[in-house]
């Protein structure tokens, strides 16, 4: 299992630095930031806080497709698949070397991917996990959508 960590940090950095004396407050701001641009600064810097805004985790597992074959139609293959409420077909053509992949949601069967390619049924199924996977992560963001309840 491969977990995606996400820290989203705010460091807070403190160097001692010699300033020539005599400067005007302009001449001090760009003094240091001539040193911070020129790398001369960093080397001096020592991490003095750490605030964690956030941290987050995203567990990166691929959907595990096994075929079942359907009934074969002359020069086709039919197979198919069920994940929860996914519906997936897989439908080869060995005349014209096509594999043509569908994804179906719910219970009205509402197509929601499809791809015709001329792949392998194995290149075609990774392309399949690679989707859902993707899909499952962009899902995860419906869970940060916040809906305001504005009085009228």
């Amino acid at each position: 299992m491969k977990a995606i960590v996400t820290v989203v940090e705010k460091i807070t950095s403190e160097a001692h630095i010699n300033i020539p004396d005599g400067l005007a407050l302009t001449a001090i701001k760009q003094h240091i930031t001539d040193r911070y641009n020129s790398g001369e600064m960093l080397t001096e810097m020592n991490i003095f806080h750490v605030d964690f805004e956030s941290i987050s985790a995203h567990i990166d597992s691929k959907p595990c497709i096994t075929w079942h074959q359907g009934n074969p139609c002359d020069r086709r293959q039919y197979y198919f698949c069920k994940l929860g409420r996914f519906t997936l077909t897989l439908l080869t053509d060995t005349e014209q070397n096509l594999t043509r992949t569908e994804v179906y949601f719910g219970h009205h069967k509402q197509l929601i991917y499809t791809s015709e390619k001329e792949i392998s049924k194995e290149l075609a199924t990774v392309e399949l996990q690679n989707f859902l996977s993707g899909l499952a992560v962009e899902l995860q963001t419906l869970n940060h959508i916040e809906f305001s309840e504005d009085e009228v």
